[in-house]
């Protein structure tokens, strides 16, 4: 991996010299998958069975817990993850009586490639809703958070019950901005990604965005973030929170960022809400 300093002073002198050239490499470094070279083995996880995934050329199948006649919980982790990141709560679903489905995103995890954009996460996730004849509770983590609310409002006539989102990201702008600002780019090379993005997503940066995308959904939202969070700064769940309709927000300092997926007590909160919204006419999840 490229010290930061030595790959800061490139971008400069690639985006002095050949702009073009620099803007599309910026975006590239970007939209990387795999920054710390990690590709696990392709090995059934304990207890699962695979499935397979329709309609999408970039993600093959995924991974079931759990009877085909329960009720599905799926699980969408975040960027530069991979499923096995949501693995600790696959059982505290599985005791409230969920199918618990996961998969890896393009190029993360098994697949094949190294970079993707949004667009291809979103419609993964969409897919993998699809499949599975739909999900009655989706638990995001981080930057799966704008994928699997995307993918929740672009289906209205599916029975979501809930959203858990785990250290949400409430937009890609932020994102970029934020990279852009540690990477120390310049302003028209940032400029530049944003064109980039949108020639390869097929829609502006801004579109990218938890709450313009989830602005119209009906549904209980579970917002929970570590105030410390180093990779995703609180004030994105506090933006989610502001802008959808019905967001309980809550605070789990000192777990991280990743830490907070293996926290007893956040397992126990995203439990009690799925419990608590897990259907809306108040009938036991069998």
């Amino acid at each position: 991996m490229t010290p930061p300093v030595l790959r800061r002073a490139a971008h400069a002198a690639v985006g002095a010299l050949l702009p073009g050239v620099g803007g599309r490499w910026a975006t590239d470094v970007f939209s990387r998958t795999r920054v710390m070279g990690r590709r696990p083995d392709n090995v059934l996880p304990l207890g699962a069975r695979t499935f397979a995934i329709e309609g999408h050329p970039d993600v093959r199948g995924g991974y079931l817990w759990g009877d085909d006649d329960a009720p599905t919980a799926l699980l969408v982790h975040g960027w530069g993850a991979d499923s096995t990141s949501m693995h600790s709560l696959v059982a505290p679903l599985r005791e409230l009586g969920y199918r618990v489905a996961a998969f890896d995103a393009p190029a993360h995890g098994v697949h094949e490639g190294d970079k993707a954009t949004m667009t291809q996460y979103t419609t993964a996730v969409g897919a993998a809703l699809d499949t599975l004849g739909g999900a009655r509770v989706v638990v995001a983590h981080s930057l799966g958070s704008i994928a699997a609310v995307g993918a929740v409002a672009a289906r209205p006539h599916e029975s979501v019950d809930c959203l858990a989102l785990v250290a949400p990201t409430c937009t890609l702008t932020s994102v970029l901005e934020g990279w852009a600002r540690d990477e120390r780019l310049s302003r028209g090379i940032v400029e530049r990604i944003h064109r980039e993005l949108h020639r390869r997503n097929g829609v502006p940066v801004s579109h990218w965005d938890v709450v313009g995308l989830g602005g119209g959904l009906d549904l209980p939202v579970l917002a929970i973030h570590d105030p410390g969070d180093p990779v995703v700064p609180f004030c994105e769940a506090e933006a989610v929170a502001a802008g959808l309709r019905d967001v309980r927000l809550l605070r789990a300092p000192g777990r991280g960022h990743m830490g907070i997926l293996m926290s007893p007590e956040v397992k126990s909160a995203v439990s009690a809400f799925v419990a608590e919204h897990g259907t809306r006419t108040g009938e036991t999840i069998p």
